[in-house]
């Protein structure tokens, strides 16, 4: 089990992918958008459309990113990560242990772990990951069977306590943006409030604004 030997520099805003909250057809028309909005660190999320149809659509997404300088991650799918040249992944609880991801996936690969308690941050913390997603904050409906909601008193504990970066996560708006970031928060992980936006570029540039206080 390799280490990761680099550090990242997340944004402030992490967006991820939806393509029903969006209302789009394809991945790649929703990275377009974000891209114009500014973001430079996006996270695929589809755990609905058949390998077979994603992987085209995947791949389609990394080209553009590539020639756009953004980073890409993909959750859960390590398989695809490897078949596309996507910079990296993001795991869950149930997916593949991160230790057997890195072995998968090399040194060079960024990995993500999400954790939702601090028992499970504490653990996160001595993996060979790049950053620890810690949530829900706030009630989110994006998620079914979501976990318990951690609240921000909590995410201050957790960034205090992690050796890894931390990324905020559920039902987090516009409005809860700088709340994250101040509790110590590297990132806020973005979903539903900038998918169902109707203007995803708009409303990616304006979670930017939020974040950085240029408002």
């Amino acid at each position: 089990m390799s280490a990761a030997n680099f550090p990242i520099v997340l944004p402030p805003v992490y967006p991820i992918t939806d393509k029903e909250l969006a209302r789009k057809a394809t991945h790649l028309e929703i990275l377009k958008e974000l891209v114009r909005g500014g973001a430079r660190l996006v996270q695929i999320r589809d755990k609905r459309t058949p390998a077979v149809e994603l992987l085209p659509d995947l791949r389609r997404c990394v080209e553009f990113a590539a020639r756009r300088g953004v980073v890409l991650i993909l959750n859960d799918r390590c398989d695809l990560v490897m078949s596309t040249g996507a910079h990296g992944v993001h795991l869950g609880q149930e997916d593949l242990e991160p230790g057997a991801a890195r072995d998968l996936l090399g040194s060079e690969k960024i990995i993500g772990f999400s954790t939702h308690t601090l028992p499970q941050l504490r653990q996160g913390t001595g993996l060979p990951i790049h950053y620890l997603g810690f949530g829900p904050i706030y009630p989110t409906s994006t998620k079914h069977n979501a976990a318990e909601v951690v609240g921000v008193r909590k995410l201050r504990r957790a960034c205090g306590l992690s050796r890894k970066p931390v990324v905020a996560i559920g039902g987090i708006g516009r409005r809860q943006v700088r709340e994250v970031l101040e509790a110590g928060a590297c990132s806020a992980a973005v979903i539903s409030s900038l998918m169902q936006a109707e203007n995803l570029a708009l409303e990616m540039e304006l979670f930017l604004k939020e974040a950085t206080g240029k408002v």
